[in-house]
């Protein structure tokens, strides 16, 4: 027994696949919680930072679940990843798309029908088939996991109209126990989660957003050649530049633009300049953007300049740092994109650059997004002209440029492309019309009198909500105090009461300390390598008298938490006070990553030879270089001069 307990009956089946399949010594923050909840039956919401381990959460209680779990997916490629990664750890996993041959689907369909399928992926499309939804109906489904599951709100950002179609199925399956994950979800998308998918009293898991190896800062601008000319500074001075006749390096960045035009306009400036750069967007063929997607994943780019159309399941671990030119349009999309950053647990940057302007242009992709009550009307009489109707029929059909057509005859004034499919895809969403190959569409349903007063009221409360997205990012820009609380409070974490400051933004002050600290004196107070020796000290005493000890319980002893009693033997207790308890498990966790630490089979903590050596010479630099590096990053003033703290004695190991 440590420090302090907890229960959970399902504990040691669980504790064991994920040593056994998955390899990992323990969980991520949140992890457990989360795995805990589904494993014992209960629909559960989890709401958790990109990069926040969200997949394990699902795919852990499907191997230890009986019968299949269906796991809903937006992306191809995403599914792919994934299903390699499960079949490599011996795990009967796959996934069903339009990219796979017949042969391959109707193996898979077999797999399914046969039960010698664990885990399944699959596009949310896939679900509206009628020969889908009965064969699962006809086998045991344990467990449903959807991932991205903001798509399912259309007051969200990210609306995918097949996503409202799960509910129904959950209904049709007897209602299995089904997890929905995101990592962007405001109080109103959460709950329009939960209704949308029929869940029954979920456990609410929003958590994790603080990812203290994230370094986030805002800087304001008045033009974009200003812009341009910091992340090229940026570049230059923070970063190792990778020129056209280097070699490889290990990282890279991503920075993304609001516009196409920016984006090209950024891509010549920083290949100009000897800055081996790619550029991805959405009128690329398909083609070159996997082309360009794997050149980045294989460091072809020291940087990929990029609109929005790039990021969904990309999993790389190496981007160190994640600029924004301009706004994004919600502060959901500014922490999925931004949280790319940083997933191999190492210190990257975040940095969002503003001029007013910007909030102008993302105003006008609101509106094209929020079609009005004209473009509905439009769409209806297209359909009701073919019959010569009042209203829409079923069986009557149009194209899209008969609606162009007929809305300029009615406006005087173009119609936006993208504006019109907005309105056909929620039409669509709904049933109310089917999209053809051939670009054809047919009304399938009776057409009420109020349809278009109905879909453009929905059309107004979208936009008033997305303009409130967007004016809650503006005020992120400003903030005063701490960002990282600012996104705390933004997604209704929990861990925001509590919550004093991430010391690791320009507002904290604790990575960017100039300010708070340039006449007051070093942070920390000591040398960095008399904290991690207070660190490896303890460890050892614990080690020595046999008691095990694990990380949480590490950082609440050296923190001073007064909820613990510590051992008698233990002399550290309160002695890195000024450090926060997250703070404390960030540094554990590096070092344990660079073998300092190590974990026994149980995850408690024990002093490795590395450990051993740097007890005896005080000299991170050959024992932890990596972690060497994250200190100076971290605290670029610590005060290197200090004397060093020794233990009173050196305890020994076992």
């Amino acid at each position: 027994m440590g420090l302090f307990h907890s229960t959970w009956p399902e504990r040691e089946r669980v504790e064991a696949a994920l040593e056994r399949i998955f390899n990992l010594p323990g969980f991520r923050p949140g992890q457990e919680e989360i795995i805990r909840d589904i494993t014992s039956g209960h629909d559960t919401l989890a709401v958790m930072p990109t990069g926040g381990g969200k997949s394990l959460c699902y795919q852990l209680p499907a191997v230890v679940t009986p019968g299949l779990t269906l796991v809903i997916s937006p992306l191809i490629a995403l599914m792919k990843d994934q299903v390699d990664a499960l079949t490599r750890k011996g795990v009967r996993a796959a996934s069903l798309h339009s990219g796979l041959s017949y042969g391959e689907q109707q193996s898979i369909l077999e797999s399914v029908n046969t039960g010698t399928l664990k885990i399944l992926f699959i596009a949310p499309e896939r679900l509206q088939t009628a020969a889908f939804q009965a064969l699962l109906t006809r086998i045991h489904v344990g467990l449903v996991a959807v991932d991205e599951a903001h798509c399912i709100s259309q007051w969200g950002h990210d609306f995918r109209p097949a996503y409202r179609k799960i509910g129904d199925l959950r209904t049709a399956l007897g209602n299995p126990p089904t997890i929905a994950l995101t990592a962007t979800a405001s109080h109103e998308v959460q709950q329009d989660i939960i209704d949308q998918l029929h869940l029954d009293s979920p456990r609410r898991h929003i958590l994790g957003f603080d990812r203290q190896n994230l370094l986030y800062s805002a800087r304001i601008f008045k033009t974009d050649t200003q812009k341009i000319e910091f992340i090229l500074t940026f570049i230059r001075e923070n970063m190792q530049q990778r020129c056209f006749n280097e070699p490889a390096f290990q990282g890279c960045g991503i920075i993304y633009t609001a516009t196409i035009r920016q984006a090209e306009d950024l891509y010549h400036a920083l290949n100009q300049s000897g800055i081996r750069t790619g550029i991805y967007h959405a009128s690329l063929s398909p083609d070159e953007r996997n082309r360009i997607q794997d050149a980045f994943k294989d460091d072809a780019y020291h940087c990929l300049v990029a609109t929005n159309a790039f990021g969904m399941g990309v999993d790389k671990p190496n981007i160190r740092y994640v600029i924004h030119m301009s706004l994004s349009g919600s502060v959901e999309a500014y922490t999925q994109e931004a949280g790319r950053a940083g997933r191999d647990r190492k210190p990257a940057q975040c940095i969002l650059l503003y001029t007013p302007k910007d909030v102008k242009l993302q105003q006008r992709f609101i509106q094209n997004s929020a079609p009005d009550i004209i473009v509905y009307r439009a769409i209806l009489e297209s359909f009701a002209e073919a019959t010569k109707e009042k209203l829409p029929s079923p069986g009557a059909q149009t194209t899209l440029e008969k609606i162009l057509e007929h809305y300029e005859a009615i406006t005087g004034k173009p119609l936006p492309e993208a504006k019109a499919n907005v309105a056909l895809r929620k039409l669509k969403a709904f049933d109310h019309i089917d999209m053809t190959l051939n670009g054809k569409m047919t009304w399938l349903s009776k057409c009420p009198r109020n349809l278009a007063r109905k879909f453009a009221d929905d059309s107004h409360k979208q936009m008033a909500c997305a303009e409130k997205r967007l004016m809650e990012l503006v005020n992120y820009v400003y903030e005063k105090t701490c960002r990282t609380k600012f996104i705390l409070k933004y997604f209704g974490s929990r861990e925001y009461k509590l919550f004093g400051g991430c010391c690791h933004c320009d507002k904290c002050h604790a990575v960017f300390p100039q300010d708070k600290y340039g006449e007051d004196g070093p942070f920390p107070p000591e040398a960095c390598e008399t904290v991690i020796l207070k660190i490896v000290s303890t460890v050892a005493r614990f080690n020595r008298h046999k008691t095990p000890l694990y990380p949480f319980e590490l950082s609440a002893l050296l923190h001073g938490n007064a909820n613990i009693k510590p051992p008698d033997f233990v002399t550290t207790f309160a002695s890195l006070a000024y450090l926060s308890e997250t703070e404390l498990r960030v540094l554990i966790a590096f070092m344990l990553e660079t073998a300092l630490l190590m974990p026994d089979s149980l995850r408690s903590l024990w002093l490795s030879e590395k450990g051993i050596q740097f007890m005896a010479s005080h000299n991170l630099s050959k024992a932890a270089p990596a972690l060497m590096q994250y200190l100076r990053i971290r605290f670029p003033n610590a005060d290197h001069t200090a004397t060093p703290w020794m233990p009173d004695k050196l305890p020994k190991t076992s």
